[in-house]
């Protein structure tokens, strides 16, 4: 199984991508500070409408670089909602056991996951992973024809938003 993943933080000069057992955000948080409170269960919403218009977006820009479009998916959605809860309540961006975690919801074959903290609307999630290289590759994956987004939002923690994408095969 193929697995790519990109992180970004706040600011985008702080990029770091990760392929399997590499530092994640959180992990050079430590050693940095994150500034980024953790916040309680019950204070993060999450909510996965937007993924029909998020794949209209992924595929508008996958077919002007050649590439097939992809569609919404319900299960990728869930995958995403489950990391985008996470990362809201940590405060911080990390893929965790991602493998383990697209392996749980039966995701097999390539896949990759964006993350983004900070952004308030879709349209400004996929303008930043648009701007990044690593985020980038993985939305002109060739092998995506699925995907699934998901928002949290954790009100006075942390970054207050938080978006996770996950595409796949």
């Amino acid at each position: 199984m193929r697995v790519r993943v990109a992180v970004i933080g706040l600011l985008a000069p702080f990029l770091a991508q990760c392929a399997g057992g590499g530092p994640s955000f959180s992990s050079l948080s430590s050693l940095f500070g994150s500034g980024s409170p953790a916040a309680p269960a019950h204070r993060v919403a999450t909510k996965t409408g937007d993924a029909s218009a998020a794949a209209t977006l992924v595929s508008q820009y996958r077919t002007a670089n050649g590439l097939p479009p992809v569609v919404a998916d319900a299960t990728l959605n869930r995958a995403a909602e489950v990391q985008a809860r996470a990362v809201a309540q940590a405060g911080s961006l990390s893929h965790g056991e991602f493998a383990g975690r697209m392996a749980s919801f039966g995701i097999n074959g390539a896949s990759a996951e964006n993350l983004v903290a900070g952004s308030r609307t879709v349209d400004q999630a996929m303008a930043r992973w648009k701007a990044s290289p690593g985020h980038n590759r993985n939305l002109l994956m060739p092998e995506a024809r699925r995907i699934g987004i998901a928002y949290a939002s954790s009100p006075g923690a942390g970054y207050e938003h938080y978006w996770a994408m996950v595409l796949a095969q």
